[in-house]
């Protein structure tokens, strides 16, 4: 059982957001030659996660077939780095599948015995997971993670830290 401390510390395994990164850490469509627009909303997610210290990050974006995770972390503040953990394995995209996300997340869970973890997913592809999914946050891909879905995600975090 994980128990949680008066600051949201753990002990033991921890809760898990898996992360996408288009639409959520900038807007679809951001000029990347701009280092202002690419990646822009990332401190307001790190200022999420230095409040949850429980939560560890999982890549499920795309970005996960170009990089690795070595080369993800770069992009996240110093001390933020080391709670981005593993990515999602992508399942084959000639295979028509519904809910893909979802099920790439779940296959990451079952393989990483994190079957009963806390977990939500930060998203802006609603069509990756079940209509009315309740442990994805969705973004809008052209306001990318703003006030809303911070205060959304930080409900789930919540949830996590008063779930036990």
């Amino acid at each position: 059982m994980l128990i949680h401390n008066v600051s949201g510390c753990t002990s033991g395994s921890s809760d898990l957001l898996f992360l996408d990164v288009d639409g959520v850490l900038h807007p679809v469509g951001a000029d990347y030659s701009f280092s202002s627009r690419f990646f822009s909303h990332l401190p307001l997610l790190e200022e999420l996660l230095r409040e949850f210290k429980s939560v560890d990050v999982i890549i499920s974006s795309d970005w996960r077939r170009a990089e690795s995770i070595e080369q993800l972390q770069r992009y996240f503040s110093a001390d933020i780095r080391h709670r981005i953990i593993g990515a999602t394995s992508q399942i084959d995209p000639n295979v028509v599948v519904h809910h893909r996300r979802q099920l790439e997340i779940q296959a990451w869970l079952d393989g990483n015995g994190h079957s009963e973890a806390e977990w939500v997913a930060l998203d802006d592809w609603p069509s990756s997971f079940e209509p009315g999914f309740e442990r994805v946050v969705l973004t809008d891909p052209q306001r990318a993670f703003d006030q809303d879905s911070f205060q959304e995600l930080r409900s789930h975090f919540l949830r996590f830290a008063t779930g036990r």
